[in-house]
């Protein structure tokens, strides 16, 4: 199960340069334009601050699917949007908090769903001792180990 480690977020713009231009991920093509703009990360990654949050996932049951989320990665989330069938969601299953994809199946059964195959389901029995506590909307992975753990400080 994959477990989540909350981080304080500082509210303020934090404007990075921003080239609006795709960079291909297959062959190499003539570059458009080098001209950037800035772009306030924060408000691209929690649009309704007050109800955002970021955690660290710790853990592998979200690994290898379409989702992304690797061991260590970021999530921003956002608690004002209501979750919908195939979200990716920070949910409290009998009082310990977990990432999964919340799916429906057949009739008015839900489950929370590991993109990692060698992790069980969770099936939603009782809907007492669950809770869903946000729609993960983004996901910030490291591609050089350490370097984003060392910037963003956990308290």
């Amino acid at each position: 199960m994959c477990e989540v480690l909350f981080v304080p977020v500082v509210r303020g713009p934090l404007l990075l340069t921003f080239f609006d231009s795709c960079v291909p991920a297959g062959f190499p093509s003539p570059a458009d334009d080098h001209q950037g703009m800035k772009l306030d990360l924060n408000q691209l990654l929690l649009p309704n601050p007050d109800s955002s949050y970021l955690v660290r996932v710790m853990g592998d049951s979200m690994t290898g699917g379409e989702s992304g989320i690797r061991d260590g990665a970021l999530l921003a989330v956002d608690c004002h949007l209501e979750a919908r069938p195939d979200d990716v969601v920070i949910a409290v299953v009998e009082g310990q908090f977990t990432v999964k994809r919340l799916v429906k199946r057949k009739g008015e059964n839900w489950f929370l769903v590991p993109d990692n195959p060698s992790y069980p389901e969770i099936p939603i029995n009782e809907p007492d001792l669950f809770d869903v506590w946000g729609v993960v909307t983004h996901v910030l992975t490291e591609t050089r180990r350490g370097r984003l753990s060392a910037h963003v400080r956990v308290s």
